[in-house]
């Protein structure tokens, strides 16, 4: 399979992985997790409760050999299929050298690295702790959204304030839907701030259409959708790769989906999330900031004089 580009070989990937992989016959039974890296944690392994099989760290050594030996070619299709079968040996040996990819100067093999180390269950804390670091490394968008992707199927919260930062200065449209998605899947209300933050900038919930009042600010009509279009398309005037009004609203509708994943309630709005904080302060994993409550009043302020 050879594959020239990083969105073909992202969709072979897929399309393997889809398929189960390749089987190994060095795949033996469950061994404990080499180097001295950290176990998985008893919530983590409660929360998978699957006896699929580790790779003794033999197995692992001997994959990583072979790794080695293809991935030195310098046909691409060779080196790529390199990276799917290493990460088909299931050990902490293996999941490191899968991180080690993670900053290599090519982009096809990190996006590889972060496609595949995901599938490495017998230590999700380890992988993600690897996604989570590259992910803050990492410039290319491309990169970014499978790693954001990767941490998602993993569901490490741990990454979820430095998810959080990265997805608030994303010029990327499209890598901020990724990471919203992931905390959609985490469903960790931890997430909850760095998206707060996000739809305060956007205020608007559900519904784009009609006469349907579903913003913050009060202003009837369409009126507030044409001007947080309006500002988008001049913020990417000069930008060619920058997302058009209908992926502004996919944005921002991903948003207030990821907000209902989290807290299982329908907000239309920041106000909602703000007041919904407020009134969940004591079940929050955090300390709610003072200035969720002086936001949420000065909003309130506002909305109650425009109704004067």
């Amino acid at each position: 399979m050879r594959l020239g580009t990083a969105a073909g070989w992202a969709l072979g990937l897929a399309a393997f992985l889809a398929g189960g992989g390749a089987a190994r016959s060095d795949e033996g039974a469950p061994a404990a997790p080499a180097g001295g890296a950290k176990p998985p944690d008893k919530g983590a392994e409660e929360k998978r409760k699957d006896d699929r099989p580790v790779s003794s760290d033999e197995a692992a050594k001997a994959a990583i050999d072979r790794f080695e030996r293809d991935f030195a070619s310098r046909d691409e299709g060779r080196r790529m299929n390199a990276i799917v079968f290493l990460a088909q040996t299931k050990n902490d040996l293996v999941t490191k050298k899968l991180g080690a990819l993670l900053s290599n100067p090519n982009l096809e093999v990190r996006q590889a690295a972060a496609l595949t180390l995901d599938g490495q269950y017998q230590n999700p804390d380890l992988a993600g702790e690897l996604l989570r670091k590259a992910l803050l490394a990492e410039e290319e968008s491309e990169v970014g959204k499978n790693i954001a992707l990767a941490l998602g199927r993993i569901g490490y919260v741990k990454a979820i304030p430095d998810m959080g930062e990265v997805m608030k200065k994303a010029g990327d449209v499209f890598l901020k839907i990724e990471i919203l998605k992931s905390f959609g899947k985490m469903k960790d209300r931890s997430a909850l701030l760095p998206i707060l933050d996000l739809w305060l900038l956007e205020p608007h919930g559900y519904s784009w259409e009609g006469g349907e009042e579903s913003v913050d600010t009060g202003t009837p009509g369409d009126a507030d959708q044409k001007a947080a279009e309006a500002k988008y398309k001049a913020k990417h005037k000069n930008d060619r790769r920058g997302a058009p009004p209908p992926m502004l609203k996919t944005y921002v509708q991903t948003i207030a989906e990821t907000v209902f994943k989290i807290t299982g309630e329908k907000l239309s709005g920041p106000t909602e999330l703000m007041r919904w904080m407020v009134q969940h302060e004591s079940e929050l994993p955090f300390k709610l900031p003072a200035k969720v409550k002086t936001t949420l009043k000065e909003w309130e302020d506002r909305a109650a004089k425009r109704k004067k």
